[in-house]
């Protein structure tokens, strides 16, 4: 049976290292900011906690962890999904599975632009920051795309064959 060459494999595995990287970011930054308090008008959360009510301190530390946990989530999503497809075994489900996502993502984004422009300025996807993001999903929608159709390939040629 035929399997990707490595540099399609390196190439297919490009936009889960980036978010990858993106996450190590976004936590390195919420340790930053929340834990830290870094930044202009940031407070150290230890400090905004101290003379408040244990159940706002409680809903508020839990909020904290959940958005600090959110990009460790994405992050061992993404190691995970980086040795998925990179190997060289048969993963066709798993390239479906990640073009289904990417094609939400990008679906998001166009969402987010026509519907919610002043939210996705916010969150600093605006302009050419917005289309770099759609870029990334589109490209990673692609070769997603190419990956699965290579694995149903190989799969006929391999029924083919037996």
């Amino acid at each position: 049976m035929r399997r990707p060459h490595f540099a399609l494999r390196v190439l297919s595995v490009l936009p889960f290292i980036l978010f990858g990287a993106i996450a190590v970011i976004a936590f390195v930054a919420w340790i930053g900011l929340v834990v830290f308090g870094l930044g202009a008008d940031q407070e150290a959360i230890w400090r905004w906690a101290s003379g408040r009510s244990s159940a706002e301190v409680l809903a508020q530390v839990a909020l904290a962890a959940g958005i600090g946990l959110g990009p460790v989530a994405v992050l061992l999503l993404t190691m995970w999904a980086t040795m998925r497809g990179f190997g060289e075994q048969p993963a066709l489900y798993f390239w479906l599975f990640a073009e289904i996502v990417f094609a939400a993502l990008g679906l998001a984004l166009v969402a987010g632009r026509t519907q919610w422009p002043g939210f996705m300025e916010s969150i600093g996807l605006a302009g050419a920051q917005w289309w770099f993001a759609f870029a990334i999903v589109g490209y990673s929608m692609i070769v997603a795309h190419l990956r699965a159709r290579g694995e149903r390939r190989a799969a006929t040629e391999e029924e083919d064959d037996g």
